[in-house]
């Protein structure tokens, strides 16, 4: 079926694997985006995402092969550890959120470099192309790679869409989940899992460093449009995939990383939709500002 639907693309099949794949990546960042930026945990996500390349080096070391799924198990569990980390250092070690995240990410980049950097100087011919999963390596992907991403997105989505008032209630009114008698931890679990997969799934995409700007942009430029989260994530979702379309074209005709280049188109959509947005945008308040001053 993916092959039928890469035939569709106008563009040769290379191409039409990494414009397929990194759409649905972006699409699954930014609709999963929100549940990171509503709870100000942004750089939680940042964190998580530096953690995988612990996790990547790990399950190198363990299975000898380099083969996507394992490599995707190891870069899950690490990112879960990560998220754990945090949260315990937050209640347990009673640091403050940004202190807690600035010890993790630290501490989770020092040793995925440690590892890749060991792997890589073993000689062994097999582990070639694992660094790139510090900045992603996009022109390797497969109709493997789409079809994960598929089953996966899916089921995070389909998650959103049944506990989507439990979500809502965490990022707007965290009192309200304890009300009902949803403990808070579970929630919490429940979008921290849900963060790890599009963590997950974006770095063999964008890589460790930049997957934080794929999590966080879509919903910048979607926020500037619309304060309503059953529009936001979709709509956030349709930027990530996008960005993603069209960085993979660009980076491809340009003969760039597609990783950098999908950074930069999200992050350009965010500072326009900042800018320029109807009513939330600056130039916007800015207008409205000057109306009273007109009317004097």
């Amino acid at each position: 079926m993916i092959e039928g639907l890469l035939s569709l693309l106008p563009l040769p099949y290379p191409d039409a694997v990494v414009v397929a794949g990194t759409a649905v990546v972006g699409f699954v960042a930014g609709a999963l985006g929100p549940l990171a930026v509503l709870r100000r945990r942004s750089m939680f996500g940042d964190a998580m995402s530096h953690g995988t390349l612990v996790g990547v080096a790990v399950a190198f070391l363990a299975t000898g092969a380099k083969l996507p799924e394992f490599l995707l198990l190891g870069a899950t569990v690490s990112a879960a550890l990560a998220a754990f980390a945090m949260i315990a250092l937050e209640r347990a070690g009673r640091l403050r959120p940004d202190a807690a995240i600035g010890v993790v990410l630290s501490v989770s980049l020092s040793s995925g470099i440690v590892l890749v950097t060991h792997v890589s100087a073993s000689g062994d011919g097999s582990q070639a192309g694992l660094a790139n999963y510090l900045l992603g390596q996009t022109a390797g992907m497969s109709e493997r790679d789409i079809a994960v991403a598929l089953a996966l997105g899916a089921v995070g989505l389909a998650a959103v869409v049944v506990g989507f008032r439990l979500l809502r209630s965490a990022a707007f009114d965290p009192g309200f989940t304890s009300v009902a008698g949803v403990p808070t931890w579970a929630v919490d679990a429940v979008s921290t899992g849900l963060l790890a997969l599009a963590v997950v799934l974006g770095v063999r995409t964008v890589g460790a460093i930049l997957m934080v700007s794929l999590l966080v942009a879509p919903v910048v430029a979607a926020r500037q449009v619309t304060k309503r989260l059953s529009a936001l994530v979709p709509l956030s979702g349709a930027i990530g995939a996008a960005c993603g379309a069209l960085g993979g074209v660009l980076s491809g005709r340009a003969e760039l990383p597609a990783g950098p280049v999908i950074v930069l188109l999200a992050t350009g959509v965010a500072l326009l939709s900042v800018v320029f947005a109807p009513r939330r945008g600056v130039i916007a308040r800015v207008r409205r500002a000057r109306r009273p001053e007109r009317a004097a």
